[in-house]
Order: structure tokens, then C-alpha cells, then sequence
């Protein structure tokens, strides 16, 4: 005795139906706006020289703000009132901060300010100035001195 197999019951459905779903709109919401508080938290703790440290998630109006060590949460904790006022000119809704302890941001490091790695020159006059200096003191920094001066007329 043959079976057939039953044909498939459940076509495939299109992406663009999965995202008009309410499931998936209660979901990214709240990731929208998460997104959106680590990057107004990480603008204001910058201002602070907080970077170490981030605002994770908020619950019920209390903004939690992880810092790496006891270290720099001690310094989060002189910065809360200021910090806690400006989330509050943000996000009205945050009533309070809870501060926590998390030895994994220490792994993370924050984005390095970009320096310019342009050479520095030495003007003309300067360097005239440092062999006239140079004249004047014992041979080991006349020396050094000469070759500092030198420098200007290579760049």
C-alpha cells in the first residue's frame, strides 16, 4: 500500500507580513528605544568623562547604569544628581537611577578620540634661535641642539 504525502499545509509567509504583525512591533519597539538610551546615555556620560560606563536598560522610570568597577561607580555616584537631571531633560518619564557593578565593561573598551598624526615643523626663526642656543651651552646638548635645528630645513 502507497502513501502520498499530504501536500504542505502551511505556505511560507512574506517577510513584509511578518514585519505588519503586532508581535514583531511590541518586540522593536522597546529595541528602538533602547538603542536610542545607550546612545543619549553614552552622549552624557562623555560629558562627565564617564565612557567607561553605560546606561543599560530602563524600568518603570529607573534608568540603570552599569560601570565596570567599584572605582567607577564611586565616581558615578558624585556625578548621579547631574546625571539624573539631564536624563530627566531627555527622557521625562526617569525618576531614578540604579547603579550597578558589571566586571565585563572592563573588556570593552571605549572609542579613542582620533589625533592627528601630522608632522610638527619647526619654523626658520626657530631653528635660528635654538643655533644661536646652541652656541652658548657644554658640547653634548650643543649637539642635540644642532640637530633639532636641523630638522627644520628638512621638512
Amino acid at each position: 500500500m502507497l502513501t502520498l504525502m499530504s501536500k504542505r499545509q502551511h505556505q511560507p509567509i512574506s517577510i513584509e507580513r511578518i514585519f505588519h504583525q503586532k508581535q514583531f512591533t511590541q518586540i522593536e519597539q522597546p529595541l528602538q528605544q533602547r538603542v536610542q538610551l545607550q546612545q543619549l546615555g553614552s552622549e552624557i556620560l562623555a560629558r562627565y568623562k564617564l565612557q567607561q560606563c553605560r546606561i543599560v536598560n530602563m524600568r518603570q522610570g529607573v534608568a540603570i547604569i552599569e560601570a565596570p568597577s567599584s572605582a567607577w561607580l564611586t565616581r558615578l555616584k558624585q556625578f548621579r544628581f547631574d546625571l539624573l537631571s539631564e536624563l530627566r531633560k531627555a527622557i521625562p518619564g526617569v525618576v531614578s537611577l540604579e547603579l550597578k557593578i558589571n566586571p565585563e565593561l572592563k573588556s570593552i573598551k571605549p572609542e579613542a578620540e582620533v589625533k592627528s598624526t601630522g608632522k610638527r615643523q619647526l619654523s626658520a626663526q626657530a631653528a635660528k634661535h635654538i643655533t644661536e642656543l646652541a652656541k652658548h651651552v657644554p658640547d653634548e646638548l650643543r649637539e642635540k641642539l644642532e640637530k633639532l635645528a636641523a630638522l627644520s630645513g628638512e621638512s
